[in-house]
């Protein structure tokens, strides 16, 4: 949707003499452009209505008691926008050149000397008004483009956010916030690709879920899945990455893991085991319930060398099934090579 830009007021043209006849002689010459009239009859006066209003054109009379023309122009000369407003001196004595000159340095674009040629001066007057106008026209229109081209950045930005939610939302769970399994994998695939130590993939299961959720309900276990994600978000490095697999199954992957901490895996998984034993206070229907559950997790290794993801996950998964089947809320560590054909 465009925004139209509004038209710009109508062009003024300043009007300074001090004698009143002037200004009312040259008020009914100047009825014959298009452009509203305002009067000074001082310098003072112009300085005034030059800082209330623009004008498209001044016409400037020289001689005047106190401030006199040329005060007024050099005093506009020097005021930012102001300066760039075309002056007429009008004078009603002949000039020599050094007041020309004079003139001219302080910014006027003319010197008429009375008594003014009607025709000429309508002629100069209304081509500065269509000059007004044109610069006018020009700015809106940049104003235009200005306005456009901002829109334009912002639908940018906002595609970039549209498409940085989606890229999210692909690669995270809805419920939980964590990588999903595609995510995961992909993770996993890259470490291993890339890896110059040894990859610990750590499977996790929780015992005693379902349980849960047939109790106190669907909010009470996705309450409770997002507690659980909570807790392994603080257990781990800010480098490890924890997953959601689905339904109450996660994962995570920690790379860099050299021979000198080769067990950090294992007791990591084992800390966590027992902080997910620790009892969830999960709010339910304006109350709070204190559920308890457990986890059984299975720990694999996987190298740069004759590793694949497919392996470790179902190694991980093993080991994780081999926990829960030796008395669950424990942790097992996959074999060297373990693979689902040598773990079944």
């Amino acid at each position: 949707m465009t925004t139209a830009l509004p038209q710009p007021d109508k062009a003024r043209i300043l009007l300074v003499d001090d004698v009143r006849a002037n200004r009312l002689a040259m008020r009914r010459l100047l009825a014959r452009v298009d452009a509203d009239i305002v009067e000074a009859a001082s310098g003072e006066e112009a300085l005034s209505a030059c800082l209330e209003h623009p004008f498209a054109l001044i016409l400037l009379d020289v001689q005047m008691p106190g401030m006199d023309g040329f005060e007024v122009a050099e005093l506009l000369s020097g005021q930012g926008d102001l300066s760039d407003t075309p002056v007429i001196f009008v004078t009603a004595n002949h000039t020599d050149d050094l007041d020309h000159l004079q003139g001219y340095r302080l910014g006027a674009v003319d010197y008429l000397v009375k008594p003014i040629n009607e025709t000429v001066l309508l002629a100069k007057i209304r081509a500065f008004l269509d000059l007004y106008r044109a610069r006018g026209e020009m700015q809106r229109l940049l104003r235009q483009v200005e306005l456009y081209n901002d829109r334009l950045q912002e639908e940018v930005r906002e595609r970039k956010r549209a498409e940085a939610r989606a890229l999210h939302q692909a690669h995270h769970d809805p419920l939980t916030d964590l990588p999903n399994r595609a995510r995961f994998y992909q993770a996993l695939e890259q470490a291993l690709a890339t890896a110059r130590a040894t990859v610990a993939l750590i499977y996790i299961d929780l015992d005693g879920f379902k349980a849960v959720n047939d109790t106190y309900g669907h909010a009470a276990g996705d309450a409770l899945l997002c507690a659980v994600a909570g807790r392994l978000r603080r257990a781990f490095r800010e480098d490890d990455i924890v997953a959601r697999l689905g339904g109450d199954e996660f994962a995570v992957l920690m790379t860099g893991i050299d021979e000198a901490h080769r067990s950090v895996p294992e007791r990591q998984a084992k800390a966590v085991v027992q902080a997910l034993a620790q009892p969830f206070r999960l709010p339910l229907d304006g109350a709070t319930v204190q559920v308890g559950i457990g986890a059984s997790a299975g720990v694999a290794y996987g190298f740069a060398a004759g590793s694949s993801a497919d392996t470790l996950m179902a190694a991980g998964d093993h080991a994780m099934y081999r926990a829960k089947h030796e008395g669950k809320g424990r942790v097992c560590v996959a074999p060297a090579g373990d693979t689902p054909a040598s773990a079944s």
